[in-house]
């Protein structure tokens, strides 16, 4: 079991990491990962700077209160309005805040079960909403916080409901 001081020691060399309940977790994000992850950004984004709705960050570390520790960054977090950081907290290593929306570009070297861990985590420790995006099959999953999944392909046109009012995605966009 690792800690969060442990955690804090690796080197940062290029490596992305996550703390798992303890574990430490390594992802390697590839070329399209990258593609469709810039693409929900830009979408999304714009989206929520348009409307003043909050924050949409990458990359971002989230320290998730659980025993064993856990540091998750999600590839993108939506942080409403109301729950944005104060601007001298903006520099801490960890955001202390819960994102409203998380985004997960499954990279292939992730596991099933420590794909439901991370779900489990950030919907356990209030999370609104869930997003998986699988590449390889083209299809996107929605977890919301009342446990039910919601699955979407190619052809159809998501929607994450009252965590983002009235932003969609087309799916044939994003997997352009």
């Amino acid at each position: 079991m690792m800690t969060v001081e442990e955690y804090e020691s690796l080197p940062e060399h290029g490596q992305k990491h996550e703390l798992l309940r303890g574990e430490l977790i390594s992802v390697s994000p590839n070329y399209l990962h990258g593609l469709l992850q810039s693409r929900i950004v830009i979408s999304l984004g714009r989206f929520v700077e348009a409307h003043g709705l909050g924050d949409v960050v990458t990359e971002t570390a989230f320290e998730i209160p659980t025993d064993p520790p856990t540091v998750l960054m999600p590839d993108i977090a939506f942080v409403r309005a109301a729950a944005t950081p104060a601007a001298e907290q903006r520099t801490l290593r960890y955001a202390h805040v819960v994102p409203d929306l998380v985004v997960e570009v499954i990279s292939p070297s992730e596991t099933t079960r420590s794909i439901r861990t991370k779900v489990a985590a950030y919907l356990d420790h209030g999370v609104g909403m869930v997003m998986l995006v699988y590449p390889e099959s083209k299809e996107v999953a929605l977890w919301p916080s009342d446990g039910s999944t919601r699955s979407f392909e190619e052809a159809d046109v998501l929607d994450v409901g009252d965590v983002v009012p009235a932003f969609t995605l087309a799916l044939s966009h994003l997997f352009r």
